[in-house]
């Protein structure tokens, strides 16, 4: 077969059957063909026999909400740690945020940005630009769309940036990400302790910013991110808008949160709303399940709770209960490639080349053995730990695969594959 570099037998899913595929690569790392059973083999192919009877093949995860940190913030991560982080845990795409030092709001970082992760990255990248400070530089951001797969609005954006929103919205017809809190919320101190943040923020918040965003929408793809109300996959199906949540929010509840290391913006909310939330996870409602892998220093994490920056590294840990709720038989399967596959490449506008196992899609797989056990432990991140240290996961990932390259292997990440950069034009531009 012409241009074919590699070929995998694997074992995946169809419908409720373990099904026997042979999957020919191309060398740009894209899918080639596909053939039902192991196709006996003609000519000098490089073989990767992934069809033991334990292990069962996945389209490659996709987080579409995640801080890899880096340049001034490195002490926390960096795209070398957070992307190993990543491919350990079965992501072959990650989608990072904005909120770096400096901020990404303009062409030059955007564009340094992209480089960086062209050499540093272990898996496909995406990166979110910040609404910046002036239409001037808003407009030069639209002309280079190939650099980034969207823009992220923050809870301080919304009434200082008002105007400019307003423009985004009305000319841009691309992704925009929105941390839906008010600012007044999140700017006044606490009035209670740290395991009751969910009252000085509360999680209805969330349904009047979108509201406010939607009625002077134009052309965007509005998209909310880590959902806290429990009635917004509801609310925001009515309106076109897509919505996740993390686990953070449907494992953790107010209960569980004793110090820093479970201090989250949204704040993690109450057992009920957690109840709630996991059962429309459960149930399919919501679009994606994203990381919101947010790691800090531990010297960071130990400081007072007040001031002490919020965020949990979940990286490392989302994927692995998401397969745990699957194993367990919690979870479909449909709904698991939903929230790791599918899903996210919809929402990024990229389904008809990412999260599948069909010709001309990104050769990259997630192979999982769903008979391991397993305790969580940050093996990758430089945050050190994650806030659900001793949780116990059933289901590792065993080998995660990117543009046809074995990246990570038993537990070691082993290469650096070609990255690949995703951009808002639903592009990949070669690294």
């Amino acid at each position: 077969m012409k241009d074919v570099c590699n070929v995998f037998y694997i074992r995946t899913l169809l419908g409720s059957s373990l099904t026997d595929l042979t999957i020919y690569v191309d060398c740009r790392g894209f899918i080639a063909e596909v053939k039902l059973g192991k196709e006996p083999l003609i000519g000098g192919y490089r073989v990767n026999d992934l069809t033991s009877s334990k292990l069962i093949t996945l389209p490659g995860f996709i987080d579409i909400h995640a801080h890899l940190r880096d340049f001034e913030l490195s002490y926390k991560e960096d795209l070398a740690s957070g992307s190993s982080a990543a491919v350990s845990s079965g992501y072959t795409l990650v989608c990072d945020m904005p909120n770096t030092r400096p901020y990404i709001d303009n062409v030059e970082v955007v564009r340094r940005r992209v480089e960086l992760a062209r050499k540093h990255s272990y898996v496909d990248y995406g990166v979110y630009c910040g609404i910046p400070r002036s239409e001037k530089v808003l407009n030069e951001l639209f002309t280079h769309r190939d650099l980034y797969v969207g823009f992220k609005i923050y809870p301080e954006d919304i009434w200082s940036k008002y105007d400019l929103i307003k423009y985004l919205l009305s000319k841009y017809e691309g992704l925009v990400l929105v941390h839906a809190e008010l600012p007044e919320y999140v700017s006044r101190d606490s009035m209670h302790d740290l395991s009751l943040r969910y009252i000085d923020r509360p999680s209805w918040n969330e349904l009047t910013v979108m509201k406010m965003l939607y009625s002077v929408n134009g052309k965007a793809k509005l998209h909310l991110t880590h959902s806290t109300h429990p009635t917004s996959p509801y609310y925001c199906r009515r309106l076109n808008i897509t919505v996740d949540t993390t686990p953070a929010y449907f494992t953790l509840s107010s209960d569980d949160v004793m110090d820093c290391w479970r201090k989250a913006n949204p704040p993690i909310p109450d057992p009920a709303t957690r109840t709630l939330i996991l059962h429309n996870v459960l149930s399919g409602l919501y679009d994606a399940v994203v990381s919101d892998h947010a790691p800090h220093s531990p010297y960071e994490k130990r400081l007072d709770w007040r001031v002490c920056p919020s965020g949990l590294a979940m990286i490392e840990v989302t994927s692995r209960i998401l397969i745990t709720l699957f194993a367990k038989g919690l979870l479909d399967h449909k709904l698991l490639l939903k929230y790791l596959c599918s899903g996210p490449a919809r929402i990024l506008g990229i389904e008809s080349s990412f999260g599948c196992l069909s010709k001309g899609y990104r050769a990259s797989f997630t192979v999982i053995d769903i008979s391991k056990e397993g305790v969580i432990k940050l093996r990758y991140s430089r945050a050190g730990k994650s806030g659900f240290e001793g949780l116990r996961y059933r289901g590792e990932v065993i080998k995660t695969v990117v543009g046809g390259e074995v990246v990570y292997d038993s537990g070691e990440v082993i290469l650096k594959p070609n990255t690949l950069i995703i951009s808002g034009l639903a592009n990949v531009v070669k690294g």
